[in-house]
């Protein structure tokens, strides 16, 4: 194991600036902070480039809990296994230092069209939510109920943002999921999905008397800021201009029917991670 004790080492000073996310994206790296989210990137098939923990005066690690043994053994086994003193470990690592341990991976291709059919079951779809402690909670609600897979549509961040990661425990790693514009998700979900529900506080009926046990369903989740807007009205059509625009509707278009939550207080909307996990658990009492 490779020891580093001084921030002008080369790989410290990249993974500092791979702590810039548009960096990061650029670079095609993921940082994962924590044993437990490492392990998961590991079992999900990403490549290790490296792997840092702190160590002590004498060299020796500090690090004692679930999961580092397996992702110290895969660090080792791959050459890419290093110990940073305490002091420098601080100025790397997201979030609190103690008990933590820093990997990169290399960056998987997530765009939407480069997967394939979905497993049977209810698909999330976020459309341009911004904060990624939101889309990791999804993730984590999305894992937890057998989700079958998460769409990101316009979204200003990915799932590889490190608070996402960090959000979701590492969900993001265990959950089928891609990114891609309208015109890209739109596509996905008309050759895959049967039905597609939107969750608008304007919508006409109740969420809970929609029917979510078609082969594959979709929901989707607007921002937190602005909700879906004229967004997403329709799908399934073939041209790539704009579903607000009726005019350029096809005959294969299908409406996409307008759901709310209904809700007692004078609070019209709930945080877009609580509603995906009302959304993700009703599907799982109406399938099974």
């Amino acid at each position: 194991m490779e020891i580093i004790r001084s921030s002008r080492n080369a790989a410290i000073r990249r993974l500092l600036t791979l702590r810039n996310n548009r960096r990061r994206r650029a670079e095609g790296a993921v940082l994962v902070d924590g044993a437990r989210e490492t392990l998961r990137a590991i079992e999900s098939g990403l490549t290790l480039r490296a792997f840092y923990e702190p160590v002590n005066a004498s060299g020796d690690t500090l690090i004692d809990v679930d999961g580092i043994e397996a992702a110290r053994q895969h660090a080792s086994e791959v050459g890419v296994h290093r110990g940073v003193s305490t002091e420098l470990f601080a100025k790397i690592c997201y979030g609190d230092a103690q008990q933590r341990c820093v990997a990169e991976f290399a960056a998987t291709d997530d765009c939407v069209t480069n997967m394939g059919p979905p497993p049977p079951g209810v698909i999330l779809v976020l459309d341009r939510v911004e904060k990624p402690g939101n889309i990791g909670a999804v993730f984590r609600t999305a894992d937890a109920a057998g989700v079958a897979a998460v769409l990101l549509c316009d979204c200003p961040s990915d799932r590889f943002n490190s608070n996402a990661i960090r959000s979701s425990l590492g969900a993001v790693f265990t959950v089928p999921s891609g990114s891609g514009t309208q015109a890209e998700v739109n596509e996905y979900l008309s050759r895959y999905v049967d039905d597609v529900y939107s969750m608008r506080v304007e919508g006409a009926s109740s969420f809970y008397d929609a029917d979510l046990r078609a082969d594959r369903v979709a929901v989707i989740l607007g921002s937190e800021a602005d909700g879906l807007g004229d967004r997403w009205l329709h799908f399934g059509q073939t041209t790539a201009a704009s579903q607000s625009d009726s005019s350029s509707l096809e005959n294969d278009s299908r409406l996409i029917q307008a759901v709310k939550l209904p809700m007692a207080g004078r609070v019209d909307s709930l945080n877009v991670s609580v509603s995906a996990a009302i959304v993700a658990f009703e599907a799982v009492r109406q399938r099974h």
